[in-house]
């Protein structure tokens, strides 16, 4: 009887270590030859694991509060893109973009994600000087997620490390009505005391893309791409990016 006890568990241990051999194979075939699915490759979680843990939140973060807008010119007619930033502040959703990338009035402007639309419900604040503009949104966006003011905005000391020389940056815009798309730079200059240059790339409709510090940090905004002169004509440097430093942004507007 002990015998066949001792028989009956060496047997129970080696079907269950068979068992378990057998998944572990089967899961190694899986992943060795399993095609990914649209969805899973487009998914926004798909990020590179070449960078740390906190870095690939930060591209997270951009990408999922990213939107690109539509706004038409009420006298002309014409249609302008631009990119933005979806934040909540006091629980109210927001989008913070560039002035000149808004051509119309709010009821002419749509701010969407992939198959998603939703309206713009009241221009918050028009800065044309430092080119800016906030705008309150009629609801939520379905399928973005967005980042909190003022808690996303860098404090105390962060702000100048933020802005240091070539201090990595992320951003992701819809240039070219394509997107959203991620790029990452380097601080790399300033333009007198009201901008900031970063190495990185930039095209039409990149105007207003939120830029992140690789801590998450909103800093700043895509303003433009550099453009200069020489005795050929019109160079335009497509990888020296002009940034609105987000501590232009009156952010009391919507804290207040």
């Amino acid at each position: 009887m002990i015998r066949f006890l001792k028989w009956t568990r060496v047997m129970f241990w080696w079907g269950l270590g068979i068992l378990m051999a057998s998944t572990v194979m089967t899961v190694v075939a899986y992943e060795r030859y399993h095609f990914p699915t649209q969805f899973e490759i487009q998914h926004s979680t798909n990020i590179s694991t070449e960078y740390s843990g906190d870095y690939q939140e930060t591209i997270l973060k951009s990408r999922t509060s990213s939107v690109m807008l539509m706004s038409t010119d009420i006298f002309m007619g014409g249609i302008a893109t631009s990119s933005g930033t979806y934040f909540v502040a006091n629980d109210t959703p927001y989008v913070v973009t560039t002035a000149h990338g808004v051509v119309g009035p709010c009821f002419l402007v749509a701010i969407s994600h992939e198959n998603t639309t939703v309206s713009c419900d009241e221009f918050i604040v028009v800065d044309t000087e430092s080119d800016y503009i906030i705008m309150k949104l009629e609801e939520e966006i379905p399928g973005r997620t967005p980042i909190e003011i003022p808690k996303d905005l860098p404090l105390g000391n962060e702000w100048r490390k933020s802005y240091s020389i070539l201090n990595k940056i992320i951003y992701t815009g819809y240039p070219n009505l394509t997107g959203p798309l991620t790029l990452k730079g380097d601080v790399v200059g300033y333009a007198g005391e009201e901008l900031i240059y970063i190495f990185s790339h930039a095209y039409s409709g990149s105007s207003g893309s939120g830029v992140f510090s690789t801590n998450g940090k909103y800093i700043g905004m895509i303003m433009a791409i550099d453009v200069g002169e020489n005795e050929l004509g019109v160079t335009v440097l497509e990888n020296i990016v002009i940034v609105t430093p987000a501590y232009k942004i009156d952010w009391s507007v919507v804290l207040n």
